[in-house]
């Protein structure tokens, strides 16, 4: 059997051709589609709502804690005859309340800015990563693996009931027969002291040891002395009265914006009625007062590439603007601390080719909107 040169090698040639078209084709199978991301404000996109992600930049949120302490004063029933029987002559003389301010804390929590909405949209593969957005709807980063910590806008402050002058009572205290059988007040007051004297003669028998049968051990030693001083207590509570401490935490939100005043007033504080609303007239003002640095502007524009395309926006961010804030109570300063704010800083985007990568990391601030950190994977 005879084989042509020629037709071989024409063979040889085709199982080449053919070879070298089935590794094109294989390799222009798994060549992905670039992505193509976008960032536009909200307000300039017509329907928002299809193949979008939103994410809301914050209004940086100045929230301050007050904590206030009530004293309630009460009038023993023996309040008289605690000079003459016990010698003490600092006593409660009046039933009353008074309200104290005790401390301030301050920091900033960040709420949805209705007028820095953004939308992304992209196209490829690679949908414009994965968008980390705080329950509010504020962006705190992108491509996280989780949320980072942060303090949530969303304010509950639950009003309790604080306890007044009715709810100290002297009900409590164990009286023997002597006091309760006395039809006089001065009587009952007198035998009262007297008691009061065996208690302490009691207590000082049993720290000298003058007893033929002491407590067991040391545990039981220090229960009944323990025991002793109470029951001490609430029989002197009888003349000199009682002074009860009662402490409650509100919470007030200052949002900062043009509008905002060098003193605004927070709330009100009245010793008498405690912690107020910044309109209730019946107690003093309690301000705060903003001394926000002025921040030099990045130059500003568009540069439009040199073939003409659309140019495309990555994400944008706020680089905050610090402020010092005080809080003051009439003209005593109660808390002054350094905070940056975000609606007063300038608006600037990332490289959009950020977003079209799904190795990069991107952490914001939730509270002001800033760049935090951008790392890769």
């Amino acid at each position: 059997m005879t084989i042509h040169y020629s037709k071989l090698k024409s063979f040889f040639r085709l199982e080449v051709i053919f070879s070298l078209a089935m590794l094109l084709s294989s390799c222009a199978g798994e060549t992905q589609i670039p992505s193509v991301a976008n960032v536009r404000e909200a307000s300039k996109v017509s329907n928002a709502t299809v193949n979008s992600l939103i994410y809301s930049l914050p209004v940086t949120v100045i929230r301050v804690e007050i904590l206030a302490e009530k004293t309630v004063s009460k009038v023993g029933p023996f309040y008289r005859y605690s000079q003459k029987y016990l010698n003490i002559s600092d006593v409660v003389l009046e039933n009353k309340e008074e309200w104290k301010l005790k401390s301030v804390k301050l920091y900033t929590v960040g709420e949805p800015d209705n007028n820095n909405r953004f939308v992304v949209t992209s196209s490829g593969p690679n949908i414009a990563s994965l968008l980390n957005l705080t329950p509010e709807g504020v962006l705190a980063g992108v491509n996280l693996n989780k949320l980072p910590e942060y303090r949530s806008s969303l304010k509950c402050n639950v009003e309790k009931k604080m306890p007044g002058i009715a709810d100290v009572s002297f009900d409590t205290v164990p009286l023997l027969e002597k006091q309760l059988t006395k039809t006089s007040t001065a009587a009952m007051a007198e035998e009262t002291a007297n008691l009061i004297y065996k208690v302490r003669k009691r207590r000082f028998k049993i720290l000298a040891s003058d007893y033929e049968v002491l407590p067991p051990d040391g545990k039981s030693y220090e229960v009944t002395v323990q025991e002793l001083n109470k029951y001490e207590k609430q029989l002197v509570e009888l003349f000199t009265g009682k002074k009860e401490t009662f402490t409650v935490t509100k919470t007030f939100d200052f949002i900062p914006d043009s509008m905002s005043v060098d003193n605004a007033v927070l709330c009100r504080f009245s010793s008498g009625k405690g912690l107020l609303d910044p309109m209730d007239l019946s107690g003093t003002p309690v301000y705060i007062q903003l001394s926000i640095d002025k921040q030099k502007s990045l130059p500003s524009g568009y540069v439009v590439a040199d073939n003409k395309e659309p140019l495309r926006q990555g994400l944008f961010y706020r680089i905050p603007v610090k402020a010092s804030v005080k809080i003051i109570d009439r003209n005593i300063l109660m808390l002054q601390k350094d905070v940056l704010l975000g609606q007063y800083g300038q608006l600037v985007s990332l490289p959009v080719e950020l977003l079209q990568k799904d190795n990069v990391r991107i952490e914001l601030d939730p509270a002001t909107g800033a760049l935090k950190n951008i790392s890769k994977e």
